[in-house]
């Protein structure tokens, strides 16, 4: 689906250069619905695809972490990062502007802040190894 139109930031800045309030909620409100609407099922299956292509590398029971882990993780997220960064670029903001927006907005709406807790979860380490572990036990028929 198209990018929600959202006022240009530019439409923000007064006549002292400097960008005043308002912008951030529409902002905020734009990459939630993006990503919990229509992101969040594109996410799970590239993350799926992912799995496929690297869980072989990891051992089931995780003892001991390997650095080709988090060279892993680190590809992972920024496929993640990447997605994001492309849709605030096609509705006009950058990746700073979402953060500012985020960190003035998390504490005034449940929404925002349970957004941030799932993209912190599917970008955080552990989770990631879990996940990826997982996919293997899949792959080779073991349960759970």
């Amino acid at each position: 689906p198209p990018p929600a139109p959202l006022p240009p930031l530019a439409d923000y800045v007064g006549e002292n250069g400097v960008i005043g309030d308002g912008w951030e909620k529409p902002l905020v409100d734009a990459v939630q619905k993006w990503f919990m609407e229509s992101e969040m099922m594109t996410l799970f299956a590239d993350a799926s695809a992912f799995a496929d292509l690297h869980c072989d590398v990891f051992e089931l029971e995780l003892k001991e972490h390997k650095l080709e882990y988090t060279a892993l993780h680190n590809q992972f997220r920024q496929v993640f990062e990447d997605k994001l960064n492309g849709y605030l670029a096609s509705i006009g903001y950058t990746p700073e502007h979402f953060y500012v927006a985020y960190e003035k907005c998390v504490d005034r709406d449940s929404g925002t802040k349970t957004m941030g807790e799932i993209m912190w979860c599917c970008l955080e380490y552990e989770f990631f190894c879990q996940i990826m572990c997982e996919r293997k036990r899949e792959k080779l028929g073991h349960p759970s």
